[in-house]
């Protein structure tokens, strides 16, 4: 069968060969066989099929892609809520905050419950701030740092900044230059040519720093005064900040964090013009003397003469007697110390009201009077929050009285209700009260809120804010967080 099969198939050929032959196709001319054409279809079958199945593979593989995409986004915008979280909570705290000072003895300060890995929507934030006195620098602190603990760079005159980061003198003159509103050079200082002058130029400030941060553009102002050891800012002494030049930053390896200026700095700081129960103080530039008499049981002498003091001021007259007339109203309340009365007639019946102001009685009422209307009074400085490398650039102290303040600061007695405080409590002495006194105060005013955000499948995020509660409701100033 099969060679018949065989005969048959070549027989085929053969007629097929002489039938082209005549029509005159060439003799190597062979028609198809249909197996063949079954073979070929069958190959572009399974090429289809190859292909088909690669492009599946390619969309489940996008498929996974984008669902690994849509999740991890998913999750960043969990880890940014949970953030957003801690600085909702820090706000609330702040607000609920009712206390007449504020120290370190407060919740916003330091409360583990509040801000320890606070459990919330599949993952967890915690607010973190860096330790406090006597703590270890390796110690992270839960809490809110305090910007009325540090030294404002708009209102810090040139020894505060030129001792608080061991700056050189032509540093301090570029900042002072920086921040002045004029044009005028200060020996080793820099103003707008300068910074015209370089290769990529851009314009000086010459007015109030808006954030720390712009000290990066003045001249002098390197990572190092900057930063300091603090790399990153959080100021808590890692690993790689005390291991010498192992790693970096560079380091001195003593076991101590040493801060830059961006920690130990503001631009936010600020006094409320309020008592300790929120009233508004006394101006004794603009009180009359019945005011005087009545709230701080002045004799009528010494009310008058308060009054006549800053009488002229409000007059009008020529140049030279505006000026004299300017001198006249008191800019710092230390001027008060020695004001009196006349002397009073043994038959007044006034005996047992004040007549001269003094010193200590200043230090009493200190946190009663003020010496003008503005609502808010820049630059003070917390010293119930300070920090040791903060009080150690005011002047006049030593480190004796840096140390008794800190002592304070962590104590049993319990914070300064005052500044006054600090000579009445015999912490400084008459002089140093009388250097450092207008620089104080015992409330805040502004917080930095550090929340850090981590979800339950390992994204984290950051928020860096400083809120100002001064402001109803509170208010934003600076906004920066992690991507």
């Amino acid at each position: 069968m099969i060679r018949l099969g065989a005969k048959m198939c070549r027989g085929h050929l053969d007629r097929e060969r002489e039938k082209y032959s005549r029509a005159g196709c060439p003799r190597h001319t062979r028609t198809r066989c249909p197996r063949h054409d079954g073979a070929f279809a069958l190959v572009a079958v399974m090429w289809v099929v190859i292909l088909a199945g690669l492009i599946l593979l390619g969309v489940r593989k996008a498929g996974r892609v984008n669902l690994a995409t849509a999740f991890n986004e998913l999750e960043s915008v969990r880890a940014h809520w949970l953030a957003r979280a801690g600085v909702e909570q820090a706000v609330a705290i702040l607000d609920d905050d009712d206390t007449a000072v504020d120290d370190t003895l407060d919740f916003w300060y330091s409360d583990k419950l509040s801000f320890q890995r606070v459990e919330l929507l599949r993952g967890e934030f915690s607010v973190l701030a860096p330790p406090g006195p006597e703590a270890s620098p390796r110690r992270v602190r839960f809490g809110l740092s305090d910007h009325n603990g540090k030294l404002n760079l708009n209102t810090a005159g040139r020894e505060e900044l030129k001792s608080l980061c061991d700056l050189a003198d032509w540093q301090v003159d570029a900042l002072m230059d920086w921040r002045d509103g004029d044009s005028q050079v200060t020996p080793g200082g820099a103003e707008g040519a300068y910074y015209q002058g370089l290769p990529y130029p851009y314009e000086i400030r010459d007015g109030e720093l808006q954030t720390v941060g712009e000290l990066g553009l003045v001249k002098g102002m390197d990572s190092e005064v900057l930063d300091g050891e603090d790399a990153n800012g959080n100021g808590v002494l890692d690993e790689c900040e005390d291991d010498g030049m192992a790693s970096l930053p560079p380091d001195d390896a003593d076991g101590k964090l040493l801060r830059g200026m961006k920690g130990l700095c503001t631009v936010y700081s600020f006094e409320r013009n309020l008592t300790a129960v929120g009233e508004k103080r006394v101006n004794f530039n603009t009180a009359d003397k019945d005011a005087l008499k009545e709230k701080f049981n002045f004799t009528d002498a010494l009310a008058e003469a308060i009054t006549q003091h800053k009488a002229n001021q409000q007059s009008g007259g020529s140049q030279k007697n505006a000026s004299k007339n300017q001198a006249q109203r008191f800019n710092n309340r230390m001027e008060l110390v020695g004001m009196k009365g006349k002397q009073q007639d043994d038959n007044r019946q006034d005996s047992d009201k004040l007549n001269e102001i003094t010193l200590k009685w200043l230090a009493e009422h200190w946190d009663e009077l003020t010496l003008t209307d503005d609502e808010r009074l820049p630059g003070r400085i917390n010293v119930n929050t300070a920090s040791g490398e903060v009080l150690r650039a005011l002047p006049k102290l030593t480190s004796a009285e840096v140390e008794a303040i800190l002592r304070r600061q962590i104590g049993g007695k319990g914070p300064f209700e005052s500044v006054g405080e600090l000579l009445t409590d015999e912490i400084l002495s008459e002089e140093q009260f009388k250097a450092v006194a207008e620089s104080l105060t015992v409330r805040s005013s502004v917080f930095e809120v550090r929340s850090s955000a981590v979800t339950s499948h390992g994204i984290r995020r950051e928020i860096l804010a400083v809120v100002d509660r001064g402001t109803e409701p509170a208010s934003v100033l600076y906004w920066y967080q992690s991507e």
